[in-house]
């Protein structure tokens, strides 16, 4: 099962949350005020977690290129490092 992260509209808080993808869509359906929060996975990482050391400069670009093509209302849920 995979981890899912979200955001609260109101506080603007972070909550990561292990479930089913069918668990997700009814916790986001009982919960309107969390937004899901979509970002790249870290599976390039260094053992301090940063990925950008191990994977470069360029990792930073495709994050962002990836984020210009979304629709405004999700450009806010894409973090870059």
């Amino acid at each position: 099962m995979p981890t899912y992260e979200f955001k609260d509209k109101e506080t603007g808080e972070l909550q990561e949350l292990f479930m089913k993808i069918s668990e997700k869509e009814k916790f986001l359906k009982d919960n309107p005020n969390l937004l899901p929060i979509i970002s790249a996975p870290n599976y390039i990482t260094r053992s301090d977690g940063d990925v950008l050391k191990k994977a470069g400069d360029g990792w930073k670009e495709v994050q962002d290129k990836v984020r210009a093509t979304l629709p405004p209302r999700y450009k806010d849920n894409v973090r870059t490092k």
